[in-house]
C-alpha cells in the first residue's frame, strides 16, 4: 500500500517540477533590432534585457522594477551601477513609469565597445545595482557576443 501512495507522491512533484518554467537567455533580432533577454520565453516575466538597433554602436540595458517603488521616488532617473567581472560601471538609468502596470522599468545606454560589455562576455554572471535594489543574474549561456555583433557599426 505504500508503494503506490509514494509514486504518487514522487508523480506529484516532478509534474509539478516540469510545469514550473525557469528564466533563461535567448537571442532575437528583427531587421531592426536585436534582443538579448533573461526571462520565461512566451510571457511577460523578464528579468533583465538587452536590446539595440542593429549596426548602431549602441546597447540598451533595460531593468523592470515595481512601479510603486519607482513613483515613490519620484525621480527621473537614477544611479544604475554594473559589474561584470573586473569590470563595474555606474549610469544615469531613465525611469520609465507605467501607470497600468504593477513593474515599470529603468534602462541605460551603453557603448558596444564598453569594457563593461567586453567583461560580460567571458563572466558567469552579473550584478545590477538600480538606486538600492541589487540583483544578480547569471550568464550562462547568454550569447552576449552574439548580440554584441549584431549591435556593432559596420
Amino acid at each position: 500500500m505504500k508503494r503506490p501512495v509514494l509514486l504518487l507522491i514522487a508523480l506529484g512533484l516532478m509534474a509539478g517540477k516540469a510545469l514550473a518554467q525557469e528564466r533563461e537567455w535567448s537571442l532575437d533580432a528583427s531587421d531592426e533590432e536585436a534582443y538579448l533577454i533573461f526571462g520565461v520565453a512566451d510571457t511577460e516575466d523578464v528579468g533583465v534585457s538587452l536590446w539595440c538597433p542593429l549596426k548602431k554602436g549602441v546597447v540598451s540595458l533595460f531593468v523592470p522594477q515595481p512601479t510603486e517603488d519607482l513613483q515613490k521616488l519620484k525621480r527621473k532617473t537614477l544611479p544604475v551601477t554594473i559589474k561584470a567581472g573586473p569590470e563595474t560601471a555606474t549610469f544615469a538609468g531613465k525611469v520609465d513609469i507605467n501607470r497600468d502596470n504593477a513593474i515599470s522599468s529603468v534602462e541605460i545606454q551603453v557603448p558596444v565597445s564598453h569594457p563593461l560589455l567586453k567583461a560580460m562576455q567571458s563572466s558567469d554572471r552579473f550584478d545590477v545595482k538600480v538606486d538600492q535594489a541589487d540583483v544578480v543574474f547569471p550568464l550562462y549561456d547568454a550569447d552576449v557576443a552574439g548580440l554584441l555583433d549584431l549591435c556593432r557599426e559596420k
